[in-house]
């Protein structure tokens, strides 16, 4: 986490809503999770400063609401980042709260409890939290790795992904996704644009003008990467995370601020 004293920064991933944090010097970084269907779709860390603690840097006006029957938040409309949120009822009834992925420099895996690596199937049928995105599995293999890291956009996506070819997913209401894309662009990261939740991810890969010019072996790579439709394994029903074999890689966040935010900077 990076700190400037006891001052934490936070942003969605574009850098169109950021914020700061102020500690008391005693108040240690403690992060909360929910079972709510809506948070575990999001795989929300939550972390509840004083109203007074905090300061919004910027504030682009990008900022989407929705209310699920436990929670309201509030979610980037470009990148798809959940940045707040309050619970109607449980433990963090009416609490103001920040989503603490958004934090800048956040390992999640520092926060999350390693999991059981016991054998468990994974559903096939899946959802945003509006019922608007639908996605079945059409053929999930025993063998089929899991996978999550530390990147920026993962980070705060919460992303555990699947890795299924194109033609054994099936997605329904994708009209209701906003597509984005940063840095090179060869991948989207789709969200529903209504309720928030990232169902799947789309590959773009590289222009073809690019892929025309690789060796053979490489145009062959593109083409297998461009049959893959990653779902999100958060948003299956009834699915039983603790019970999955998940791999991590830290990949980190190098380069995020230089190629992202600065270009958001440079936005009026």
């Amino acid at each position: 986490m990076e700190d400037l004293g006891n001052v934490y920064h936070g942003n969605c991933h574009c850098g169109g809503y950021r914020f700061d944090v102020r500690l008391e010097s005693h108040e240690q970084l403690e992060l909360v999770a929910c079972d709510c269907a809506l948070c575990q779709k999001q795989g929300y860390l939550w972390y509840m400063p004083l109203v007074a603690a905090v300061e919004v840097i910027r504030d682009d006006g990008n900022l989407v609401e929705y209310r699920s029957t436990t929670l309201e938040h509030k979610f980037c409309g470009i990148c798809g980042t959940g940045v707040l949120g309050k619970h109607f009822e449980g433990p963090l009834q009416g609490r103001m709260a920040l989503n603490g992925r958004a934090f800048r420099a956040l390992d999640p895996f520092s926060f999350e409890h390693d999991r059981s690596v016991e054998p468990a199937s994974l559903p096939r049928f899946g959802s945003c939290d509006c019922g608007k995105v639908k996605v079945e599995i059409l053929h999930v293999p025993e063998d089929a790795d899991i996978k999550e890291d530390n990147c920026s956009i993962c980070t705060r996506n919460a992303w555990i992904g699947i890795y299924p070819r194109l033609s054994e997913v099936k997605v329904t209401g994708a009209e209701h996704l906003t597509d984005y894309r940063f840095g090179r662009r060869f991948m989207g990261h789709p969200f529903c644009k209504i309720c928030g939740v990232h169902v799947v991810m789309n590959v773009h890969g590289p222009p073809q003008h690019v892929v025309d010019r690789l060796p053979e072996d490489k145009k062959e790579m593109v083409r297998r990467k461009l049959d893959l439709k990653p779902v999100n394994i958060r948003v299956p029903d009834r699915v039983e995370l603790s019970l999955l074999s998940i791999k991590r890689s830290d990949e980190g966040t190098d380069g995020y601020e230089r190629d992202v935010l600065v270009e958001t900077d440079q936005t009026p």
